[in-house]
């Protein structure tokens, strides 16, 4: 069973574009591009095409190097305090002239659809969409596979880093499962394990999530036959989308998400759920107030 995220995606896309439809004041979502870096802005363009898909607003900060830390703060606090703004993000990476926890601490927690706050560890009104992406993938093979419950699974998570695997780790674990987490390299106490230490684990793996950006690094003799596959590392090798997780391991899969077409899509769909959701709790409080 192969997950098509393209397909979920559109799905979403088009319940959102019906809710925007019916509001009076569209959701306007404030995204910050910080730095030169190419990746980040074509990120940033597909975030706005799709923004705009749905009928929502979409507005870009660009800030530089040579710009001070203070002008950026400045620039968050101005959007937290508008009544007009429902999402405030910072597109990540960041040059590290910056304190990237420093900025992101500013961000409100009820604009924080981005989840950037979630991932930091913070108080946060949203889950960050990547995290919500990998729920939804889990929700449909547990809703079709026999005997699947998600709590009573051994689940393996390769990666711990910010974006993917750290705030993944904390929601699973906030929704009673308890994934083993395997690094590429380090060894860390607890429920962090070195990847070398840790084949006999992935070998026994109800459910794998990868996350580690490393092509290819799950291979078919480390994974048991009806294995759910979850691939959420993405990198580029030769011009093209590689996930981490190697196509031959598909064959031994009972459920798989593929790269490219699998959660990459639905990531950018649940950001403006989010989006939306907040403008519908703004609009909510708004018809509250004026009924006072």
């Amino acid at each position: 069973m192969i997950f098509d995220g393209k397909k979920m995606r559109d799905e979403v896309l088009v319940e959102l574009t019906v809710k925007v439809a019916k509001m009076e004041h569209k959701p306007t979502l404030a995204v910050f591009l910080i730095g030169g870096d190419p990746v980040s802005a074509k990120y940033d363009d597909i975030k706005k095409k799709f923004t705009e898909k749905i009928g929502a607003h979409f507005c870009l900060y660009k800030f530089d190097e040579k710009d001070s830390e203070q002008e950026i703060i400045a620039a968050i606090e101005f959007l937290n305090a508008d009544p007009e703004t429902d999402g405030v993000m910072i597109q990540i990476p960041i040059p590290k002239k910056f304190n990237r926890d420093k900025l992101i601490a500013k961000i409100s927690p009820a604009k924080d659809v981005d989840g950037l706050r979630f991932c930091a560890g913070l108080d946060s009104k949203f889950q960050p969409p990547v995290v919500l992406a990998i729920l939804e993938a889990l929700k449909i093979a547990e809703s079709r596979i026999k005997n699947y419950e998600l709590r009573d699974l051994k689940i393996t998570l390769a990666g711990h880093g910010f974006l993917v695997g750290a705030p993944l780790a904390r929601s699973l674990r906030e929704n009673g499962s308890n994934p083993l987490v395997i690094l590429n390299e380090v060894k860390n106490l607890k429920t962090q394990r070195s990847f070398a230490d840790a084949q006999d684990d992935i070998k026994r793996a109800d459910i794998i999530i990868s996350a580690t950006g490393s092509p290819n690094l799950i291979k078919p003799e480390m994974v048991k036959d009806g294995v759910v596959l979850i691939d959420a590392g993405t990198s580029e090798e030769n011009g093209e989308l590689r996930g981490d997780i190697d196509p031959e391991c598909y064959g031994k899969a009972s459920y798989y998400t593929p790269v490219p077409g699998g959660i990459g899509p639905v990531t950018v769909a649940m950001l403006l759920r989010n989006l939306t959701q907040k403008s519908e709790i703004r609009i909510s409080k708004s018809e509250t107030n004026s009924k006072k």
